[in-house]
């Protein structure tokens, strides 16, 4: 068994046991769920990804994508990605992940005023901004390290009920670091995780479809023996399967915005065929709350506008394929197009 098997394989287990439906339905009213967060921390999952010598577990992108697409098919709901990106950039920038404490990245585009090293605005939709110890700002040249506690967090939740809340910091102490780390190869790295935690979220409404429609009977027979219900259950599955290769190749070629870039405007196009497939497919039961396919569905619909919306990401990648000068290339010469 591969590596990438194995960690596959203990996320799984983990997630298994830990998560799932209820913890989804108890992370709705609770900043952080801290119990299932030391749980995953203490196994060092977060810190995959993070060079061992600046305190993270080590390991590559694609270990980071492994174990985020299984924490998107078991819709854990905990700031995995967040707080990978802000310790990624905290390393890079000269500093240590050290500690069990969940972190989180304010979105891109989003700065706060400084004099010296201390810091007054405002920074919205921070996902886990209440519940997380730190809050990272990425101001293109430099990164800014402010303690969630010094903030008046004014609460808010995204389509999937997780938070998304409002830091409002007047004079906070803030560390400041250099960062190395372009603007361009944050949202490339926050576009493929993204992507692969939805690959995740794709691949359970596929499997929840398929039992469902096993199992439901009509007429005498499973529904899934339907021509109609069929063609859903296709659906289903290219949506999971194409998202997954996109996702894999990007992870291997990260340095090829277009490829970044890309696997996250499929991974937006294919999560709304998932969600309609996967109600269609369900009926009335699927939008119940004693029923776990709206975890992942409402999952879909909140992360599609997460590290680059389908619009800006389209008048990217097109523009840059128009100006191709063979566009035979954009398909066949690895990073060969930059977007």
């Amino acid at each position: 068994m591969s590596a990438g098997n194995d960690l596959q394989e203990l996320a799984d287990r983990l997630f298994t046991d830990k998560a799932g439906h209820d913890a989804v339905l108890a992370a709705e009213q609770s900043p952080l769920l801290q119990e299932l967060w030391h749980t995953v921390a203490a196994l060092g999952l977060p810190a995959i990804g993070i060079d061992e010598t600046a305190g993270g577990s080590g390991g590559t992108l694609t270990d980071t994508v492994t174990w985020l697409t299984a924490a998107g098919r078991h819709a854990v709901p905990l700031p995995l990605l967040e707080h990978h990106l802000a310790l990624w950039l905290l390393t890079a920038s000269g500093g240590r992940a050290e500690g069990n404490a969940p972190w989180t990245i304010a979105p891109p585009g989003q700065t706060l005023t400084l004099d010296g090293n201390t810091a007054t605005g405002t920074l919205h939709d921070v996902a886990w901004g209440g519940g997380s110890e730190c809050v990272v700002v990425h101001t293109g040249t430099n990164l800014l390290v402010l303690d969630t506690g010094d903030a008046t967090v004014t609460p808010g939740r995204d389509l999937a009920g997780q938070p998304r809340d409002t830091l409002t910091f007047e004079r906070a102490g803030a560390e400041v670091r250099p960062c190395p780390v372009p603007a361009d190869h944050l949202a490339r790295r926050g576009a493929v995780l993204r992507a692969a935690q939805m690959a995740g979220a794709m691949a359970a409404v596929n499997e929840l479809s398929r039992r469902y429609t096993a199992e439901r009977r009509q007429f005498g027979r499973p529904i899934g023996t339907f021509q109609a219900v069929r063609r859903h259950l296709v659906f289903l599955a290219q949506m999971a399967v194409t998202t997954q290769l996109a996702v894999d190749r990007a992870a291997l070629a990260l340095d090829a915005s277009f490829a970044a870039f890309a696997a996250k405007l499929l991974a937006d196009d294919n999560a709304a065929v998932t969600v309609r497939s996967g109600h269609q497919v369900h009926g009335a039961i699927g939008m119940t709350r004693e029923y776990p396919l709206q975890d992942f569905t409402r999952r879909l619909n909140a992360w599609r506008g997460d590290w680059g919306t389908q619009s800006a990401l389209g008048e990217r990648i097109g523009t840059a394929v128009a100006g191709a000068r063979r566009i035979a290339s954009v398909a066949t010469d690895e990073g060969s197009l930059p977007v």
